[in-house]
């Protein structure tokens, strides 16, 4: 099947979302975690390239809005040994379970799992510490791929900061990221995800094709220097 050029509405799009401000707007990130970003820690880390570019990215970005009154919010899982115990892996979503069951893994380069997802007080729960500054919030109840199930970030957004513009990096750009692209412009926000601070585990294939349907249907997609020129 041959893929359609779609660059011609995506340019216009982003012409048309014109310039940002700072005063509605919030950085979001989804997972940014030691499981996907620290391969001496992680059972699920990105590829080594992948995971050094988003690192890089995120640092110089998030430090960037910050700089310019911007919000910080990390929204991730963080395990109770309670969930663990009662087998509450990756959100206990079916497909996964399956996956576990039978020994299959989606990553291309890494094996299935063999312990528990992120429990509290575990090094892989944690966000790397380049990534954070005192004044973030942490949302820590975040239970499956998106990130305003079950969580107080709706309250958040809306009641603490009033944000217009979300602007969204983390872990795994087809799954996480993508689940909370769209439950965020299901709720009224408008979602921007910026590219260079997004990657998949499953693999650059699968970090691209989410880009791309977001790009065509829900969601901004700019790069780091994009945002920070329409922040002005």
């Amino acid at each position: 099947m041959e893929i359609a050029d779609r660059s011609e509405f995506k340019r216009a799009m982003n012409q048309a979302l014109g310039r940002l401000d700072p005063a509605r707007t919030v950085a979001l990130t989804v997972d940014m975690q030691r499981e996907y970003l620290d391969e001496s820690v992680g059972q699920s880390v990105v590829e080594p390239a992948e995971a050094q570019r988003v690192l890089n990215a995120a640092k110089r970005f998030l430090d960037e809005v910050r700089s310019r009154g911007v919000p910080v919010i990390h929204a991730y899982v963080v395990r109770r040994p309670e969930e663990l115990a009662a087998g509450i892996h990756t959100g206990g979503l079916a497909y996964n379970i399956v996956g576990r069951e039978i020994g299959a893994s989606q990553l291309p380069h890494r094996p299935v799992r063999t312990r528990g997802d992120r429990e509290a007080g575990s090094p892989e729960s944690e966000v790397p510490a380049e990534l954070v500054a005192p004044g973030d919030v942490h949302v820590t109840t975040k239970k499956n791929l998106d990130s305003f199930s079950s969580t107080d970030l709706d309250f958040l957004l809306r009641r603490v900061y009033r944000a217009k513009y979300l602007l969204i990096g983390g872990i795994n750009t087809d799954t996480c990221v993508y689940s909370t692209t769209f439950t965020a412009a299901n709720l009224g926000y408008w979602p921007i995800v910026v590219s260079d601070c997004v990657a998949s585990m499953r693999g650059r294939d699968s970090h691209v094709m989410a880009l791309e349907l977001m790009a065509r249907s829900i969601a901004w997609v700019l790069s780091v220097d994009d945002v920070l020129a329409r922040l002005g």
